[in-house]
């Protein structure tokens, strides 16, 4: 009797894993429309372990294209991962996201760019003051059910910065070195890549979303008078000619 219950889950399992496997598509969308307010796909097609989705919408960002397909051997250590690729004139994006039962995200292997007024809005963030291409390749990164960044491990860049308070200034472009912080948290490493403003700090974020970058910067060429003057509002330079930047907060969850 042992046995035949044995075999007759064994059995339903079975069932229940050709189902799934046979699911349409929208099941994996339909999940994504209840955990993400305000996201929609226009057009769905293939499989819920392997297909696409046109036309995506969210938080105010429009994607043309999405790709995933379901990476099976993730199960054996707990986790429900996928391959993506979004194809979009603005925003690129491959790598392996994933999701384990206590609905912590883990991403690698992560590259891509889109605007960095995007990625604000993805994260829920308000827009900074600040515009450009975000660029980034991450071995890993780490978020927990809250969507609160826990680690990361790669480099993050922002090209064509330019800053938008007041009259437009062109900043230059910025590397962001991400490596998990000890005991725990992230630490990034700023540096400037040779633009009219010379930038280098450390940022540290806590797996609670407190956030603290401390740094210096100044002005290359000491004749751009529109950036120094931009730059006056943080307040007077010092006698070397940098302005000392310190800043602290908490990431909306």
């Amino acid at each position: 009797m042992k046995r035949l219950l044995s075999y007759g889950l064994l059995g339903l399992l079975a069932f229940l894993t050709f189902l799934l496997l046979q699911a349409p598509a929208t099941l994996a969308t339909d999940l994504l429309a209840r955990r993400l307010p305000d996201f929609s796909a226009r057009a769905v097609a293939g499989l819920a372990t392997e297909g696409s989705a046109q036309g995506l919408r969210w938080r105010g960002v429009h994607v043309e294209r999405l790709a995933w397909k379901w990476q099976p051997q993730a199960l054996a250590s707990g986790w429900l991962e996928f391959k993506l690729d979004v194809d979009d004139p603005d925003v690129k994006l491959t790598g392996n996201v994933a999701l384990n039962l206590e609905r912590r995200l883990r991403l690698r292997d992560l590259s891509g760019r889109l605007p960095l007024v995007a990625l604000s809005a993805l994260a829920g963030q308000p827009q900074p003051p600040l515009q450009g291409i975000v660029e980034f390749s991450l071995r890993e990164l780490r978020l927990n059910a809250a969507g609160q960044p826990q680690s990361a491990d790669g480099v993050v860049a922002l090209l064509n910065a330019r800053a938008t308070l007041g009259e437009s200034q062109y900043l230059g472009e910025f590397v962001v070195q991400l490596r998990p912080a000890d005991p725990e948290g992230i630490q990034g490493a700023i540096q400037d890549n040779g633009g009219p403003l010379a930038l280098d700090g450390v940022l540290n974020l806590a797996p609670d979303g407190g956030y603290r970058f401390n740094g210096r910067a100044t002005v290359r060429d000491a004749g751009d008078q529109p950036l120094r003057q931009a730059m006056s509002l943080l307040g007077p330079a010092d006698s070397d000619g940098y302005w000392t930047l310190s800043f602290s907060g908490v990431l909306a969850p």
